[in-house]
This record gives structure tokens, C-alpha cells and sequence, in this order.
């Protein structure tokens, strides 16, 4: 674990930082490079990458506040400094997308064919994130006992925790590995469905049913988090479904 990734005599660069910043810029050169193909400008995605960045990053964060505000209830400046970790997808996912559909909509792009363009590269920015969560430390599982399990030094959020000092589940890696495999399912699937949301479903359907499962296993400082995080996942679920559903009548 390495929460400060580089440190230039005092200059210090934050693992998380550097990770979320490869995870975007990863994400617009997939989704530039793809648009073409389907139509669509390049010009276009680079001024819609703004607008899901500031959801991504706005959304992400007041959602980790929220079910964090120990850390910063005497300290709420601290929830801008995004740089030191504390991100929280499901919020990034709802943020980048209600900014991104906003920005669409005004300017007559379909929705959904941005949609499935976008979804391996969501996938893509999940691996990285999530390597960004495990060099910071946060996002940790439960004690376990299998031979991969980490013990994280008590310069992070997970050693500084109630479980600091036991072996716990990588569950930061256990997610990035299945974004891995996710991008490229998606990234399969985009040529033959793009623009009918069906690759977009898809992605909400397994990552709801895979963030439903892991979080079985995650550590959460209290059971509301855990119940708030299961309904979102389910809601996901949900979600993709009634997308593909729609598709297949029509």
C-alpha cells in the first residue's frame, strides 16, 4: 500500500489521485476513438468528458462524505480535497451520468448510443480505480484467513480502521480484476449493440449483481451503509433489466 505514490521533497502526488486521473483519461480515448464508428463526433465526446468528469468527481464524492461524515464532520473543507481518496462509485456512476445526459440532451446526441459507447469504458476505469482504492488503502474487506488476504500498514484508512492490524479481503482488487473482464465482455458486445442501450444495461446489470455479492464481504463502519449500497446495487439490476426488457418489445 502506498497512499503518497511520489513525494518531490515535500511535492507529494497521492496513488489515488494518479489512478482516477489515468482512469479518466483512459476512458475519453476509448470512448474518442470508438465514436466515429457509430456516428458520432469526436469533438462532441471531448466536450461531454467535462461534463461527466464533474459529475463523476461531484457525485462520487458527496456520496463517500455522506456515508463517511466522521471523517469530516470537523474538518468539511477536507471533503474537496478529493485528492486523499474517498470516492464512492455508485455516486460517480449516478453523478457522470445525469451531467453527461444533460449535456446530450441539449445538444440532440442520443443518449443511449453515448451510453453503450461509454460502458467498456466504465468497466476500464473501474480496473484502475479500484487499484487506486488498494494503493490508498480504503475500500477494504473483512478479517480473513485466505493466503491472499492483506494486512495494510496503519498509514491508511484501512489500518487505521477497527479491523487494522488482521488480514483482510483485497476486495479494492477483487473489484478491478472484474472490471478488467467486464471492459472487455463490453467491448465485445458494443459491435453488434450500440445505440440501442443494451451494452449500457448490461454493464449496470453484472456490476449490480457483482457490487450485490462483494459487499457481502466488504467492511462497512455500520449496517445502513451496507443496506443503502444493496438497494442501489439492486436498483442497478433493475435498471438494466427494464432497458433490455424495452429493447425486446420494440
Amino acid at each position: 500500500m502506498r497512499p503518497v505514490l511520489i513525494d518531490l521533497g515535500g511535492i507529494e502526488i497521492p496513488a489515488y489521485g494518479v489512478m482516477l486521473a489515468i482512469s479518466f483519461l483512459t476512458a475519453l480515448w476509448y470512448v474518442r476513438r470508438k465514436a466515429p464508428s457509430f456516428d458520432v463526433s469526436p469533438l462532441a465526446i471531448e466536450n461531454l468528458a467535462f461534463y461527466v468528469m464533474l459529475g463523476v468527481i461531484i457525485g462520487g464524492r458527496l456520496l463517500y462524505a455522506a456515508f463517511h461524515w466522521q471523517q469530516y464532520e470537523h474538518d468539511i473543507l477536507g471533503i474537496f480535497r478529493i485528492w486523499e481518496g474517498g470516492m464512492m462509485f455508485f455516486g460517480g456512476l449516478l453523478g457522470g451520468f445525469l451531467l453527461g445526459a444533460l449535456y446530450l440532451r441539449r445538444q440532440r446526441i442520443p443518449v443511449l448510443k453515448i451510453s453503450d459507447i461509454a460502458a467498456p469504458s466504465m468497466a476500464l476505469g473501474l480496473f484502475f480505480t479500484r487499484i487506486g482504492c488498494f494503493l490508498n488503502g480504503c475500500c477494504f474487506g473483512v478479517p480473513s484467513k485466505l493466503p491472499w488476504s492483506v494486512e495494510f500498514p496503519e498509514n491508511c484508512v484501512a489500518g487505521a480502521s477497527p479491523v487494522g492490524g488482521l488480514a483482510l479481503h483485497p476486495t479494492q482488487l477483487y473489484e478491478s480484476i472484474f472490471g478488467l473482464v467486464l471492459f472487455f465482455f463490453l467491448d465485445n458486445r458494443l459491435k453488434n449493440f450500440a445505440g440501442k442501450g443494451v451494452v449500457f444495461a448490461q454493464f449496470v446489470i453484472f456490476y449490480g449483481v457483482f457490487r450485490f455479492g462483494i459487499d457481502f464481504i466488504r467492511y462497512y463502519e455500520n449496517s445502513a451503509n451496507f443496506w443503502i449500497n444493496q438497494i442501489i446495487a439492486v436498483g442497478l439490476v433493475i435498471v438494466g433489466a427494464a432497458i433490455i426488457l424495452r429493447v425486446t418489445k420494440q
